[in-house]
């Protein structure tokens, strides 16, 4: 028997009930997931010119289009798109908690709230909600140098917080699984806490309306993309392994199945025996 997303085949009986059961979208991860990284270099790509741009030329702003692909802006296109890829990371999460019951893993709950995790940490990339934290502790603290963006104290001790309390449940996967979520979760800390650190101390030191400082930020960005990304690229080819097929179905909220997100379903399919 081979487990693939590839090579899957239904019978007419399946696809006639799947049919009546409500729209059913079939999709090929690995494309998708292709495209985002393609997506991430060229949003990149676009922050260099725009920082270039804004110190460099004659054109700081260009009317309004540099400040959409500052990777360090807030509510602009690299925003969104960091918060869609925490978003799916929380949705894949989530799928493999809802595998992991169906197999009476006694790790479900470790999965879910990683899910969870991840969900705050897409609407945080949107609203910018862990900014508010820098003002009153900077002041209150008298915070200087690597603490400047004092926000980093209260995600250092988060960070270490769920480090020591995943230990054993890293323990307990396959070393490939270990290694991957261990390497993704180290790229992308290194970036949002890490290059963080040196961004705060260079802000205060030198300012923040520089070449210097966007560059910071950038490897800053990059770094918490490329993350995400190696974490999406793990859980999907997890899923992969594991399942023969994954299929969004949208139909009404009357029975239950295997993954639920409100009137939208996410359905796993097991893989199918071929006879030789």
């Amino acid at each position: 028997m081979k487990q693939t997303l590839h090579d899957f085949t239904l019978n007419s009986a399946d696809l006639q009930q799947e049919e009546a059961e409500g729209l059913n979208i079939n999709f090929n991860g690995r494309k998708y997931l292709r495209w985002l990284y393609r997506a991430a270099v060229a949003l990149v790509i676009l922050n260099v010119v725009a920082i270039y741009c804004k110190y460099f030329t004659d054109h700081p702003n260009a009317w309004g289009i540099i400040p959409q692909f500052e990777l360090d802006m807030e509510r602009n296109i690299p925003t969104y798109f960091s918060s869609f890829i925490l978003l799916l990371s929380s949705v894949l999460l989530f799928a493999v908690a809802e595998l992991k019951r169906k197999q009476q893993d006694k790790h479900v709950w470790h999965w879910r709230l990683l899910s969870g995790v991840f969900l705050y940490m897409s609407m945080d990339e949107s609203a910018g909600v862990h900014e508010m934290l820098i003002y009153p502790l900077r002041e209150n603290f008298q915070l200087t140098g690597v603490l400047y963006f004092s926000w980093v104290i209260v995600g250092g001790l988060l960070v270490l917080g769920l480090g020591l309390y995943y230990l054993p449940f890293l323990f307990s996967l396959s070393a490939r699984m270990r290694n991957g979520l261990m390497l993704a979760g180290v790229v992308y800390v290194s970036g949002a806490l890490g290059v963080e650190l040196f961004g705060g101390y260079y802000s205060d030191a030198f300012g923040e309306e520089n070449f210097a400082y966007g560059l910071i930020t950038t490897a800053e960005e990059s770094l918490e993309l490329a993350g995400v990304l190696m974490l999406l690229t793990i859980l999907y080819k997890h899923l992969e392994q594991q399942l023969a097929s994954l299929r969004l179905i949208l139909r009404p909220a009357v029975s239950a199945v295997d993954l639920s997100f409100s009137n939208s379903r996410l359905k796993v399919v097991r893989p199918v025996e071929e006879l030789n």
